[in-house]
């Protein structure tokens, strides 16, 4: 168990997108490709960009996915102080263990989706509550991260939505795809239909 004054670094595990990105490099690059020359012996070589869109741009959508889930990069207790570091090493929640004065695990609802455990509030006396996603880490690690934060007092939240969460945690930070749940559908909407408007554009040399 970790003592008083303890360092504890946890990382997120990206293993999820890992084994997706797998997947799709196991059964979906190969059925693209194989469609792409099906394309070209039939058509011409101007389906070659069209079916090149088809594969690359999937793998794109899930690097760029992977990366967004390990925006948090880092949580840590370094030398009595609570750190959250985003991918770029900049720290984006800091506040010494001292002043903490809560972690309040929530089971939160974005938008259309149903509920789900995972993140935690945490409250102090020096800042405004802050949402930390717990899902990127692996139990272990956020076990280890709990028993350094043992003396602060730990309460469930009955908030399930971003607007009971900011009536039971007033100023709380939430993440841009927290407070924003419709705003998120609308961006994956115009990604879905551009992506199939640039296929169409780039098909129509071709025709």
């Amino acid at each position: 168990m970790a003592g008083a004054g303890a360092r504890v670094v946890v990382r997120p595990d990206n293993a999820v997108y890992r084994k997706r990105l797998a997947l799709y490099g196991v059964v979906g690059v190969p059925a693209l490709c194989s469609l792409g020359a099906l394309l070209i012996g039939e058509f011409g070589i101007g389906w070659l960009v069209p079916s090149l869109v088809l594969i690359v741009l999937p793998v794109v959508v899930v690097l760029v996915m992977t990366a967004l889930r390990s925006s948090l990069a880092r949580v840590a207790v370094v030398e009595d102080e609570l750190r959250v570091d985003n991918a770029f090493g900049v720290s984006v929640y800091r506040v010494p263990v001292e002043f903490l004065t809560g972690l309040h695990p929530v089971t939160l609802g974005v938008g259309p989706l149903t509920p789900t455990p995972g993140r935690m509030v945490i409250t102090s006396d020096v800042a405004r509550p802050f949402v930390l996603d717990m899902r990127p880490w692996q139990r272990a690690d956020t076990e280890r991260l709990a028993r350094r934060l043992r003396g602060i007092p730990f309460t469930d939240s009955p908030a399930s939505s971003p607007k009971e969460l900011r009536t039971a945690f007033p100023g709380v930070r939430l993440p841009w795809w927290h407070a924003h749940p419709w705003g998120v559908v609308v961006l994956h909407t115009a990604l879905v239909v551009g992506y199939f408007l640039a296929v169409s554009a780039l098909m129509g040399p071709s025709d």
